[in-house]
């Protein structure tokens, strides 16, 4: 899934998130620790006076350079939760798709009507996610999905095919094609992710600016270090979030299967009345 990508960007996508933080932060700090030494190496022989002139500017220059990392940070999570967001509204909208083919498959004889029903069933177990979407171990779940496409595609075919100019043969395959098309979108936003070329552009950006940011400091210790050690902390914190949230696969942040969940219980249940309600050899006259 992700081995046509760098090393940098492969540990960004599946590597644990508390060592990508651990990463970025000590990464940052040393990215300061390097601008305060080129500052002493480079500045130290300056006057005094041009010393305390230039200061009010680095100083802006450095608020400006963090404001600009915050609004690509922001740009880069609403990127995140979009995605999250579709990750979401597709479980919804497949649940609500099959449920409606399912339901439609109910005005068709036997033995279409069975055959289409189960095979629907099936497909909806085969749409939990627990992971969130679709990782490694779902790849089982994912071709046992394609396969019962195909079924379903032929039975919609078989039986619509004899009453094919009504308008039940109509809205059952608009309603098939529903369910088949929504089922592709979902594993494809499974699969997408913020695109790479941003994050490796917001971890350069952090990791200069807090270059940048060591150099406006100095060499000096005391509050105004430490405030900045938690500045770069809650950056990081940030990032990693964007992260969790941009990796369904692997991720803390899980997309909700419940609408999927709940349609497998409505369809199982229904399936058990259906049983009930045929009658047994001993119930035959």
């Amino acid at each position: 899934m992700h081995g046509d990508l760098g090393l940098v960007d492969q540990l960004l996508f599946v590597g644990p998130l508390w060592l990508i933080a651990l990463i970025l932060i000590v990464a940052s700090l040393l990215a300061r620790e390097a601008g305060s030494l080129l500052y002493k190496r480079l500045e130290t022989r300056r006057p005094a006076t041009a010393e305390g002139e230039s200061e009010d500017a680095q100083s802006h220059i450095v608020g400006a350079v963090f404001g600009l990392l915050a609004f690509i940070i922001a740009f880069t999570f609403s990127i995140a939760i979009d995605r999250y967001d579709i990750r979401r509204n597709l479980v919804a909208e497949e649940a609500n798709a099959i449920e409606v083919a399912y339901r439609r498959a109910s005005l068709f004889d036997e033995p279409s009507r069975s055959q289409i029903q189960a095979n629907l069933r099936a497909y909806a177990r085969t749409r939990v996610a627990p992971s969130g979407l679709w990782d490694d171990a779902m790849e089982a779940k994912l071709r046992q999905a394609r396969l019962l496409r195909a079924e379903l595609w032929e039975e919609t075919r078989t039986a619509v095919y004899p009453i094919r100019t009504t308008t039940l043969a109509a809205s059952f395959v608009e309603a098939m094609d529903h369910v088949l098309d929504v089922g592709i979108l979902r594993e494809l936003a499974g699969r997408a992710h913020v695109p790479t070329r941003i994050l490796d552009v917001t971890l350069l950006y952090l990791i200069v600016a807090s270059g940048m940011l060591g150099y406006v400091l100095k060499v000096h210790r005391g509050g105004r270090r430490k405030a900045s050690t938690v500045m770069l902390v809650l950056f990081v914190i940030v990032i990693t979030l964007i992260l969790d949230v941009d990796r369904p696969d692997v991720g803390s942040v899980r997309v909700p299967q419940r609408a999927m969940e709940d349609l497998i219980a409505d369809l199982d249940r229904d399936a058990a009345r259906a049983s009930a309600a045929v009658p047994t050899p001993a119930d035959r006259p």
